[in-house]
Order: C-alpha cells, then sequence, then structure tokens
C-alpha cells in the first residue's frame, strides 16, 4: 500500500473497529502509524534519532553517557542534562534530539560540542535561526538548532514538543550535547513533586554506559517526609541535610532508564498563611541597547526581581474532604475527545482519568458522557444518577465507541452547555485542544465564543479541562479553563497518576477567591505576574514582579477568601541594592511577562509590538519561544556582511583570542584585515572587530558569495570559516494597494503596499502629513501603515509615495495620486 493512501486506510479502519479499550486501539494504531507516517513519531527526554531511522537505534547511535543535576529553589527546579551519544557506523551521521518538557517548563540554555569545544547557543528569530542553520549545514559546519515544535508547518505555540538537529556526528565518534530547563512546580494538599521523564515509553528501552544524578532543594517553607519513588535510581542523601535543605546523589553503569525519576516532600502545614519575599538584584548587570552597535557603557543597569509567595491554609470555613464528599448533589457532564488525533498514550491517559473521575462520583451525584470528534454521541439525553451500574453502563458505552477523523471543539462545548440543567454544574473537558471543523477553528475565536454562551447560560458551569499529549493546542485550553474552571496538562509519555490525583482533587473544589498582592507604597514595583491563574487551599500562591532600585522596608501585602473565611498575609522586606542568591527569578519574571504577551496573541491575535518584545526578553533571558529558538554556531555565520558592488569595506567581528584574520574573496582577492581596537565590545557577545576596504567587481551578479577566513589566535592556532555577504544592487520593487483613494480632511487612511523579500524598511509620505512606516500584518497579506490627514487640511490632489529600501541601502518608490475632499 502507498504511502499516499496509507492515511486514508487507516482512517477507514479505525472508523470500522470498536473502542475495546484504549490499549487495543493503540496497539492497532501503532502498527500502521510507525510504518507509514513517521511525523507522528513522539518526543521523549533525551532521545537521538538516526536522519534514516523513525525510532532510535542504539547500533547506529547510542547513549553513552548522561549527567542530570536538579537543583530546586523556592519551587523553581532547574535541570541541566548533559548527553553524550556515540556513533557505531563507519559513516558521519546526522541525528534529530527530541524531547517534551513537563507542564510549566521553558528551556534556558543548550549547546553541543565540536570534539573539544563547546559551542553555547544564542536566541535568535526563529526565521533566523533556520537560514543561518541551513548555511552552516552547506559549509559542512557543526550546527544545533533547538526550537519549539518541529521544522514543519504546524504551529509552535500549541506544543510543547521540542527538537534540535545535530550533525554531523563523526565516524565512530561522539557527539555531546547540552540541555537546561526550568520548571515551576505547583503544590496540592502541600505537596510538591518533581518528574524527570526518562522512560522512554514511545521508544521502548534506553540504556546509559554511565549515568549520574545530582539533587539539591532548598526552600523557605519546612520540608517534610521527603520521598524518592524511583527504585532504579535510589538517591544517596548527605548528611548535613536539614528541615529546609535536602541534597543526595546517584551514581551507576549501564542503567537502563526503565523508569522515570520521581522524588516528592510536603510543606510544613505549620506555616500556613505566611508571606515570604525572596529578591535578586545585580547592579553590575546592564541591559542590553535598543540598538546592538550602541556600546553597552551607556545601557542601565538591569533592575531587580522579586517573588512573593504565601502558603494558603484551609482556613475555618473551608469544608474538610468529608464535609465535601457529603455534600449537596453535583452534576458532571464528561466531554471526552474521540477524534483520530487522539490515538496512543493520549487515549489511554483520557481513558484512565475519565474512568477514575467516574469512580469518584457519589451516587446522589448526577453525570452524562459526550463523546466528540466532528460529530456528537451523547450517553444519556439528561444526566442520570451516578450508580454503580449507570457507570459501567457509560464505560461500556466509551469501549464500543469508534475513532473518527475531525474535531468540532466548539460544538462539543454547547452540547456541554445544554446538558448543565441544575445547581452545582461542572462541565470536564479530556482532550488534545485540536479542532479543525465548525464554524470557525481559530483559538481565539473558539474560546471567546464558549465564553460569550457561557455567560449567557444560566449555571454557568466550572470549565475543567484535562489535556493530554505533547502537541496539545494549551493556549486554547488554557483559555477555556478561565471560565472558572482549572487545567492540567499529562504529556504523551509522562506518568499520569501525579498530575490526575491533582486534577481529580480539583473538580470538586473551588479556587480561593480574591487572591491579590498589593505593595506599599506604591510604584516601588511594577509589571507583577501571578504565577499561577487558579490556586486551591493548602497550596501555595507566587507573584513576581520588577524593582527598578532598593527601598527598605516594603510592606506585602496578599489577600484571599476561602468559603467565606479570609486570608490576610503579610510582610515586611528590603528590596536590597544587591542580592545575588536567587538566580532564576530575573528569567521566572521574563517568562511570565511572556507568557502574558502569549495569552494576549492567542485572545487578539499577533502584533509587531507584541512579538518584538517577546524576541528581545527571549534574548536577554535566553527563553526558547514560538517566536524564537537556540542556535549553536560558531559566532562569524551570526554576522553576514551585506555588500553592494563598489562598496568598499568589509567588518568582522571575533573572539578576543584571534590576532589575526585575512579574507580570501570568492573573485581572487586576498586582504588581511587591520583590528580597530577603538570598536571593540566587552561582555560575553563581544570581541574583536577587524575592517578591510575592498572593491567588489560591477559585474558581478545579485547573489550570495561566501568570503573565506583565516583566523589564527594568540596560541598560533588557525582557523578557516566562511562569512556570507549578499551582492544587491537592483532596488526594491514597491506595489501601492490602497481601498480607495479619496479622503476628507481629519480623516485616517490605511495605506498598504508589497515590496521586495529584501526590503528592510517602507515609509508612506503626502506631502503636509507626518510620514509613516508601515509593518507588515500577516492577515492583510501586505505591510500596513495609517496616515492621518490633519483638520483643515487644504482640499485638492497629491502624490502619495511608498518609499523602499533594502538590506544594501538601495532605495525604490511608487507613487500614486489621491484626492482630499472639501
Amino acid at each position: 500500500m502507498g504511502l499516499i493512501h496509507s492515511s486514508r486506510w487507516i482512517s477507514r479502519i479505525v472508523e470500522e473497529l470498536p473502542f475495546a479499550g484504549a490499549k487495543c486501539v493503540a496497539l492497532l494504531l501503532l502498527v500502521a502509524f510507525w510504518i507509514a507516517l513517521p511525523r507522528f513519531a513522539r518526543a521523549d527526554a533525551g532521545v537521538l534519532i538516526p536522519r534514516d531511522k523513525e525510532a532510535p537505534d542504539a547500533a547506529v547511535l547510542s547513549l553513552a553517557e548522561m549527567k542530570v543535576d536538579i537543583a530546586i529553589d523556592n519551587g523553581d527546579a532547574r535541570i541541566r542534562i548533559t548527553q553524550i551519544f556515540a556513533n557505531h557506523t563507519d559513516r558521519i551521521a546526522e541525528g534529530t534530539y527530541v524531547f517534551a518538557l513537563p507542564d510549566r517548563s521553558t528551556v534556558s540554555d543548550f549547546a553541543v560540542w565540536d570534539g573539544p569545544v563547546r559551542i553555547p547557543a544564542v536566541i535568535l528569530e526563529r526565521k533566523r535561526a533556520e537560514e543561518v542553520y541551513d548555511q552552516a549545514r552547506m559549509q559542512a559546519i557543526d550546527p544545533g538548532l533547538l526550537q519549539m515544535g518541529e521544522r514543519d508547518d504546524s504551529d509552535p505555540k500549541r506544543t510543547a514538543r521540542f527538537s534540535a538537529k545535530i550533525v554531523p556526528i563523526p565516524a565512530w565518534g561522539t557527539k555531546r550535547l547540552e540541555l537546561e530547563y526550568h520548571q515551576k512546580l505547583t503544590v496540592n494538599d502541600w505537596k510538591q513533586v518533581l518528574v524527570l521523564p526518562l522512560k522512554p515509553d514511545a521508544y521502548q528501552q534506553q540504556k546509559s554506559g554511565h549515568f549520574e544524578l545530582r539533587f539539591k532543594l532548598r526552600s523557605a517553607h519546612g520540608v517534610q517526609n521527603f520521598e524518592v519513588a524511583s527504585k532504579l535510581y535510589p538517591l544517596k542523601l548527605v548528611s548535613n541535610n536539614d528541615a529546609y535543605s535536602v541534597a543526595g546523589s546517584f551514581e551507576g553503569n549501564d542503567v537502563s532508564l526503565d523508569e522515570d525519576f520521581a522524588a516528592s516532600w510536603k510543606l510544613d502545614a505549620a506555616q500556613a498563611d505566611t508571606l515570604d519575599v525572596i529578591a535578586y538584584r545585580n547592579p553590575a548587570a546592564a541591559l542590553p541597547p535598543p540598538d546592538a552597535t550602541a556600546p553597552q557603557k551607556s545601557s542601565p543597569p538591569e533592575p531587580g526581581f522579586f517573588q512573593a509567595e504565601v502558603s494558603i491554609g484551609d482556613g475555618k470555613g473551608t469544608a474538610t474532604a468529608a464535609q465535601v464528599d457529603s455534600g449537596d448533589s453535583r452534576t458532571v457532564i464528561l466531554l471526552f475527545d474521540n477524534s483520530l488525533s487522539m490515538q496512543w498514550e493520549k487515549l489511554e491517559r483520557s481513558y484512565a482519568a475519565m474512568e477514575a473521575l467516574l469512580r469518584k462520583l457519589r451516587p446522589v451525584d448526577h453525570f452524562d458522557l459526550i463523546l466528540f470528534n466532528q460529530d456528537l454521541s451523547v450517553f444519556k439525553p439528561q444526566p442520570v444518577l451516578a450508580d454503580a451500574s449507570a457507570i459501567q453502563q457509560a464505560l461500556d458505552f466509551v469501549r464500543a465507541s469508534k475513532l473518527r477523523g475531525g474535531t468540532d471543539i466548539g460544538k462539543a462545548l454547547n452540547a456541554g452547555l445544554r446538558q448543565c440543567t441544575m445547581e452545582n454544574c461542572v462541565l470536564v473537558l479530556m482532550t488534545d485542544g485540536e479542532s479543525d471543523r465548525g464554524e470557525t477553528v481559530v483559538t481565539g475565536k473558539i474560546a471567546a465564543n464558549y465564553a460569550k454562551q457561557w455567560k449567557l447560560s444560566a449555571y454557568h458551569p466550572k470549565t475543567d479541562v484535562f489535556a493530554v499529549g505533547d502537541d496539545a493546542n494549551l493556549p486554547l485550553l488554557k483559555l477555556l479553563a478561565r471560565n472558572d474552571g482549572v487545567m492540567e496538562h499529562v504529556l504523551s509519555t509522562e506518568p499520569v497518576e501525579y498530575k490526575l490525583d491533582s486534577f481529580l482533587s480539583k473538580i470538586v473544589r473551588s479556587p480561593v477567591g480574591g487572591l491579590a498582592l498589593s505593595v506599599q507604597p506604591e510604584g516601588k514595583v511594577k509589571m507583577v505576574y501571578a504565577l499561577d491563574e487558579q490556586v486551591y487551599t493548602r497550596s501555595v500562591a507566587a507573584w513576581v514582579g520588577e524593582y527598578a532600585g532598593p527601598s527598605k522596608g516594603v510592606q506585602f501585602h496578599a489577600q484571599a477568601t476561602r468559603d467565606g473565611s479570609a486570608m490576610d498575609a503579610r510582610a515586611k522586606a528590603d528590596l536590597p541594592a544587591e542580592a545575588l542568591d536567587h538566580p532564576e527569578l530575573p528569567r521566572l519574571w521574563a517568562q511570565a511577562r511572556v507568557n502574558a504577551l502569549l495569552d494576549q496573541i492567542a485572545r487578539d491575535g499577533e502584533t509587531r509590538a507584541a512579538i518584538d518584545e517577546i524576541i528581545r526578553l527571549a534574548r536577554r533571558y535566553k527563553l526558547v519561544t514560538p517566536y524564537t529558538s537556540f542556535l549553536a554556531v560558531p559566532r562569524a555565520l551570526l554576522r553576514p556582511r551585506v555588500i553592494r558592488p563598489g562598496d568598499p569595506v568589509l567588518r568582522v567581528r571575533t573572539d578576543p583570542a584571534i590576532q589575526s584574520v585575512i579574507a580570501l574573496f570568492p573573485f581572487g582577492l586576498t586582504k588581511p584585515l587591520r583590528h580597530l581596537a577603538g570598536e571593540d565590545t566587552p561582555g560575553e557577545d563581544g570581541g574583536r572587530l577587524w575592517e578591510t576596504r575592498f572593491l567588489a567587481p560591477t559585474d558581478m551578479k545579485d547573489g550570495t558569495y561566501s568570503v573565506q577566513l583565516i583566523l589564527r589566535d594568540d596560541h598560533g592556532n588557525a582557523y578557516r570559516e566562511a562569512k556570507t555577504f549578499v551582492i544587491a544592487s537592483t532596488p526594491p520593487a514597491v506595489k501601492i494597494l490602497l481601498d480607495h483613494k479619496q479622503l476628507r480632511a481629519g480623516e485616517a487612511m490605511l495605506v498598504k503596499a508589497t515590496a521586495s523579500a529584501s526590503t528592510r524598511t517602507l515609509t508612506a509620505r503626502l506631502d503636509g502629513v507626518t510620514p509613516v512606516s508601515l509593518r507588515w500584518n500577516s492577515l492583510a497579506g501586505a505591510s500596513v501603515g495609517t496616515l492621518v490627514v490633519p483638520p483643515g487640511f487644504p482640499t485638492g490632489r497629491y502624490t502619495l509615495s511608498v518609499t523602499a529600501e533594502d538590506i544594501a541601502h538601495n532605495i525604490g518608490s511608487e507613487e500614486v495620486q489621491v484626492e482630499v475632499l472639501p
């Protein structure tokens, strides 16, 4: 059977088969998808897949060594992973490094090694990173590209999967990779859990020739009942652990990674309703200048950052678990996604969550079950009592169902609202969030439509979401859960027990209300973000924010309401001029700010300002986002020089150790470069600046060329690198697009224009009117700007011009006539 027909065949087979239990369907799908559709391969932590394979192959690339360093500081877990893979073939290999981050995690560092040389990654815009990566491969340079999602047409904002292309891996040699990520740990019933995904469920088994794990925990709250659930990695604890810290290690050879590393502990409940404040400020650190070419000494110092954290107890008015179980009847409507995208582990995790929830219902409760894909299948016309017989019938109803193609989440949500016909109703959505059918498939519109219908409903059901899969549409599902609900996300291959217990405990409870943090005197802090949208009792709420400079005796005040019982926690803290104990706080704040901007984009659509700020923060604080990637390549590749024929200057910035540079031009010219000592830049991204003047032949055609650079360092070692430059002599072509060419004084005119791909700036001008820059708008398919004609502007015909300047400073323009009416 040909590949082109395989997906249609799979769909038909699945539609003809009953559910028959999640494991049965997952097994049938495994055979078909594994052979026909390698793009469905899932990501495990630290797996390197050979280029011509669909799964890891230890006979080609095996894991020779793995080191893990876990450091947890007040709920922020920093995980550093070093892996060395061995190539067992006589040819240069290429691999794809894939993994899926746990929930609430962000990548913070990445590096590849070229033999004994470490090549640290830098943050670039996603498109630019891919361009440089492809240039490096053509020059046989060893690049490492780490980005959110895959290098295809999928939306990177909708996935927890990350991938890195690794090339070349030398014949019979090794390749060393380094990865660091941060995870914000949640608290449920005073319990915190860290799970490090090591077991490759999707890829059977992985063995490490040598394995080391270092663990360190410190907390402002007392730590009790520390336990390592993993039997394969028993920690040897150090002797000086105390009530606020735990440290230990494990080391072994030929370790089969057959289970995940999991550690859990409880925070001291005696410290409930107390507020703690920690801070970080490095006065030596400077913000990057808006213009990357400006000297760093002109930049202002970086602000300080703080975290305020309050532990929330039960309160006098909060019901106990026994009282909740004996309370009023509640109605639970389950929306279970049985579309084709829910194959394999996603299906098993959703089914396990659904069954656990049904078993947890009391005989006095009511429930109904709606299976959805592009169509709906309803268990009962109205909710029924949750007795043992009805629950068993519901499970049989699911097992007898069929997986089908598309998904219409909007239709399922509206059907769930119609079933909520009484008080104390909870709507539970179990899905990966993929929606490709219905009136709209746009994330923001689906969420907005549901929020509108939810507000119009009679009982405003609590909307809880159990999201499954590495590729879950998290922006959509987070927006849906904001309708008085909570969301829990479990990856395709991570253990489900901890997430499921947390989710089930919150379904029958309400989050604390009125949760807020205030700071006095006002103006001492800014840009404060809550790290959790919903917080429950016996848990922890945290905020992060900025402060400009030192302040003494700042008053922090956290408030909340728990079933009529008020929580009031206060703390007095200094915001110091220098504090270096919690270096994770700047990234934690930056990630919170980026998350807020991504939520804004998911709700309202992309704006240039939001994207630019995300990119700026990502570069500063090393964040992989849907708009940025980590790229590890020699630094020279990151600074291509654009040259026009006749332009006599080539500049190259190198590391400080380089003592001489010679350029070999493709048209036969060899020239040494002169060191411009006065223009060297300090700092991690700085170095020496070199220059030479030359004349590009006038008969050179427009295009991209390489100049070979011979660099020699202070130890006499020579290096050869290629630097790309562009011959661009053709002015950019401009096309003006106007909806109308007449307007009145005081009105605004929307100006749209298209230009050549090399265009750097577009400017619209009208005599007597302030010029405006045109910015790219993906929805309009053009660059867009607004010209405002001042009131009282004279009537008549005027020339509107749009001027384009490309990256080589060539100028192109177009003019049209417009008329200002009286």
